[in-house]
């Protein structure tokens, strides 16, 4: 029986030893696609000056896509997929969660690798929207 005892405890730290000795995978290569990834998006900085929480979307034949919600009286950046940006040209709604009517932007042309800056404003009729 101690010869048995013996074997399992030499089995057991031989084991132990093994398993210590082998190195950690290294992570897989993640593929560059970062640069490739970033045109296909417009960032959409939002300075929301009104008390209303916003939701915001994209505007585009007449539909809709919801693309986040900026906080009332924040500053947040959302993103526009290439796949609901269309030829370029951008649109925006703003519609305030619960409240009054929606402020939306002109029609912006995006060109690759630029962005919108937006300010709502406390009174809708002083917003601005702009790339860059």
């Amino acid at each position: 029986m101690r010869a048995r005892n013996l074997g399992l405890s030499c089995l057991l730290g031989v084991a132990v030893a093994c398993a210590g000795t082998h190195p950690a995978p290294s992570p897989a290569p993640v593929p560059n696609t970062a640069s490739a990834d970033h045109k296909d998006r417009i960032p959409v900085q939002i300075d929301n000056q009104n008390y209303s929480d916003m939701e915001i979307y994209v505007v585009r034949s007449g539909q809709r896509w919801l693309i986040g919600q900026a906080g009332g009286l924040t500053k947040t950046t959302l993103t526009i997929r290439n796949a609901i940006r269309g030829n370029g040209q951008v649109r925006l709604l703003a519609d305030p969660v619960g409240g009054a009517r929606p402020i939306t932007t002109p029609t912006l042309v995006v060109p690759p690798g630029q962005s919108i800056f937006w300010t709502i404003g406390s009174d809708p009729a002083t917003s601005t929207a702009s790339t860059g």
